[in-house]
């Protein structure tokens, strides 16, 4: 009997230390792991890659709208840098449609880049008429939750020089959430990054490096679909420049 009423009473001591346990959030990444000796070879005999540029010509919408997509590539050119070129690798005739008609339909200036077998849209530019749209979804907070967590108005945080750490996250202590179109974005985001290069990168604006980061929404999306998370931060200002998801 009192071996039972032991075993209990430690059954439920290990249940109250593991709800209240304080998982280590990030881990430090040792900038040797990252460190590669590797011999480059070059052919001088190679032919230099082909390379076609055409334009594509794409009229305005008649009825505005922004998909969440939208929102999030049109976010950074309209709160934070509006010079740039937005380039999405296209794999499947599926990605070219949906770029063409939820993205590139907002910018004025869309080129397509053929080397060799890999093709990509370029785009440059945000229409006018696109631009109000968005800010008015910004000023109204109607914006994705996601992009509303992500970018706000401000500058780049690259600019300088500064010392960079980078933290692996521990995705076991967030609490995941599977909502605000997040599969849709992330299939969107697997099938044009991930599969190519095997990341993606998101480059929020003005985060902190705290322990707030796992109450973020857009942080708390990801990790329900995503297998890893780095952060790269500026210890100067800690505050966050860019994450790296696969």
């Amino acid at each position: 009997m009192e071996l039972k009423i032991i075993d209990r009473l430690l059954v439920q001591l290990m249940g109250h230390l593991k709800e209240g346990a304080n998982l280590d959030l990030f881990e430090e990444v040792n900038s040797e792991e990252y460190i590669q000796n590797s011999e480059v070879e070059f052919n001088e005999n190679a032919e230099p890659p082909k390379i076609i540029f055409e334009e594509i010509i794409i009229k305005a919408p008649s009825e505005l709208q922004l998909s969440p997509l939208a929102q999030y590539f049109l976010a950074p050119f309209i709160l934070i840098e509006s010079n740039g070129m937005l380039d999405i690798p296209i794999r499947t005739n599926f990605i070219y449609n949906k770029v063409v008609n939820e993205i590139a339909v907002h910018f004025n200036k869309v080129s397509k880049v053929t080397d060799d077998n890999q093709v990509t849209l370029s785009m440059q530019d945000v229409r006018g008429s696109s631009k109000t749209y968005f800010l008015d979804l910004y000023n109204s907070n109607s914006l994705n939750a996601i992009v509303t967590d992500l970018y706000r108005k401000s500058s780049s945080g690259w600019g300088g020089i500064f010392p960079i750490k980078e933290y692996k996250v521990n995705l076991r202590g967030v609490k995941k959430l599977v909502d605000h179109d997040i599969l849709t974005l992330w299939s969107f985001f697997k099938e044009t990054s991930v599969l190519g290069t095997g990341h993606f990168v998101l480059m929020p604006s003005e985060w902190d490096f705290d322990e707030s980061f796992k109450d973020r929404i857009a942080v708390r999306a990801f990790a329900g679909v995503c297998n890893s998370m780095t952060i790269t931060v500026n210890t100067e200002s800690n505050t966050i420049l860019s994450i790296l998801l696969d």
